[in-house]
């Protein structure tokens, strides 16, 4: 990205980003399903936003859809706010909820740790971090939702090569920088470049966040690059779990986990079964063996590299969404999660084989 197509695209954010409130939980006074009242003006939240507030005051579905089906929406709208009143004593946080300008709807909502972060205080410690540490802003992703969270890809000046195997290159020195209106968080990521699918991914590890914008916090913000320990760590951990993954065929638990990531990305039911055939796994083992094979100690016949270069050749290819979308990098950043957990099916030494 070049310079002039940086401050473009910082341009169009800071013209496009959605209004905002910020809140306390006693100051949202509830009057009906998805609509709650600020002072004298009634607002309209989304079903999403819905179940996050009420989480927020400690409101399990389940008991408010017991409470609904027995005594109605005015008794649900009574303990909401009874909940907060004494839920913001016991936990008091505040929260930003962003509106949807052309929907007239709240469809997001940001829990604060401390102040909100402007987006312009973002843009501008993006642009500290890149000059300090030379390095360029080669993406910027945004989240499709009223959050409108942003996030920065840095690729170094200098950047440093390894190998998961011997035709499997990635770079192990570039960083990322998040930012929501609670948070900036930066990390380093590793670039996988030439995948045996033709994909690229990468994989995130979280240095440092920020939920506060003043010297002393930026100055730790900058200083996350030097901690090369635990850079270190991360990168042998990835290492140990692809030279695993290659010789680990996957259970069907595991492929179920990862169809059940491409579900929460909104990738269609029917794709993501094509991708991971997990229904059709599960009713061979069924007719063989009724239904008495647990999902995690059943092999399917799909290794689990093989499985994750799957997810991450449909995150880099899918014609579904702009190049743009962050769901591109947040399904491979999900996916690199699943490589790394222990591996349900064991490999054992076997010398009659």
């Amino acid at each position: 990205m070049t310079t002039s197509e940086f401050f473009r695209n910082k341009a169009a954010f800071l013209e496009e980003q959605e209004p905002y409130i910020v809140l306390s939980k006693e100051k949202l006074v509830a009057e009906r399903n998805n609509y709650y009242r600020v002072g004298d003006t009634e607002i309209a939240v989304s079903s999403i936003v819905q179940n996050q507030l009420d989480r927020l005051i400690g409101l399990p579905s389940r008991q408010r859809q017991g409470i609904e089906e027995a005594y109605g929406e005015e008794a649900i709208a009574g303990l909401r706010n009874s909940l907060a009143m004494s839920n913001c004593v016991a936990k008091p946080q505040n929260f930003a909820l962003v509106a949807n300008s052309q929907k007239l709807v709240v469809d997001g909502i940001v829990p604060l740790k401390d102040s909100v972060i402007p987006m312009e205080s973002f843009f501008n410690l993006l642009e500290m971090f890149v000059d300090k540490h030379h390095y360029n802003i080669e993406v910027l992703e945004s989240s499709q939702n009223g959050i409108y969270g942003i996030s920065a890809r840095l690729m170094p000046e200098s950047p440093q090569y390894d190998t998961f195997f011997d035709d499997d290159a990635f770079i192990s020195n570039g960083y990322y920088i998040k930012w929501n209106l609670g948070e900036i968080e930066v990390g380093n990521y590793y670039l996988r470049l030439v995948c045996s699918n033709g994909a690229v991914a990468k994989r995130e590890h979280s240095l440092a966040r920020l939920h506060k914008v003043d010297d002393v916090r930026i100055r730790e913000f900058l200083k996350a690059p030097d901690n090369s320990r635990i850079i270190k760590n991360n990168l042998v951990r990835i290492k140990e779990a692809a030279r695993i993954a290659a010789y680990t065929p996957a259970s069907l638990n595991e492929v179920f986990q990862g169809r059940k990531l491409l579900t929460r990305h909104g990738v269609p039911e029917d794709l993501a079964e094509q991708l991971m055939p997990y229904t059709q796994l599960l009713n061979r083992y069924e007719d063989l063996y009724g239904g008495n094979v647990p999902v995690s100690r059943a092999k399917s016949n799909i290794m689990m590299w093989d499985m994750y270069n799957s997810l991450t050749d449909f995150a880099s290819h899918t014609p579904l969404w702009g190049e743009s979308d962050n769901r591109r990098s947040s399904l491979m950043q999900r996916s690199v999660d699943l490589l790394q957990r222990e591996r349900d099916i064991q490999p054992y030494y076997d010398i009659y084989t």
